[in-house]
């Protein structure tokens, strides 16, 4: 081989030679007083990482049920005002059907008294504002959750269980029967 090939050849092997590792010392491997501190300032940081994790979680969870607990209560306080409002109509109406009852017997004494007429229906357009509803008995089914069957009367032309006449009106108020229509029953 002439001096160029050894030349070239001798870069190739060189080329495809690995470089020399530098092998580190075994001094180096043992951890140092340093090296430790670091270690154990890391576990240190882990753990408290973790327990800040879990602190968080707790705190969520604490959060989201006291917003639950807020919402219960927020609607608990809206149904009650709703039902207090309630309650004080029924109230005021209750207390006001003693009157509107005897208005009634005088227009039966006096069918011609313009005032009394003009009470009346002022009263029952405002109970129809405040969704006071008057039950209808007369000539209808007999219901007891709506009626006071207070005579009965025997009539075979009448049907089984109807109402022939009403002695005190019943009113109702959102469904709920504020009082119940005094009647007679036949049969």
């Amino acid at each position: 081989m002439d001096q160029e090939q050894k030349k070239t050849a001798e870069d190739t092997e060189n080329a495809e030679m690995p470089a020399e590792e530098t092998v580190e010392s075994p001094k180096e491997d043992i951890p140092t007083e340093e090296a430790e501190e670091e270690a154990k300032a890391r576990k240190k940081e882990l753990k408290k990482a973790e327990k800040c994790a879990k602190e968080l979680e707790e705190l969520k969870d604490k959060y989201v049920r006291v917003c639950a607990e807020y919402d219960n209560y927020r609607k608990r306080t809206d149904k009650e005002k709703g039902d207090s409002y309630s309650a004080g109509i029924a109230y005021s109406v209750k207390m006001l059907l003693p009157v509107l009852d005897n208005l009634d017997r005088a227009l039966a004494f006096d069918p011609e008294n313009e005032g009394v007429k003009m009470i009346i229906k002022q009263i029952n357009e405002s109970f129809a504002k405040l969704g006071v509803e008057e039950i209808e008995s007369d000539g209808k089914k007999f219901d007891p959750e709506f009626h006071n069957a207070v005579m009965h009367e025997e009539d075979p032309e009448k049907e089984e269980s109807v109402v022939v006449q009403t002695f005190q009106k019943g009113y109702m108020l959102a469904g709920k029967v504020l009082r119940h229509a005094m009647v007679k029953v036949a049969n």
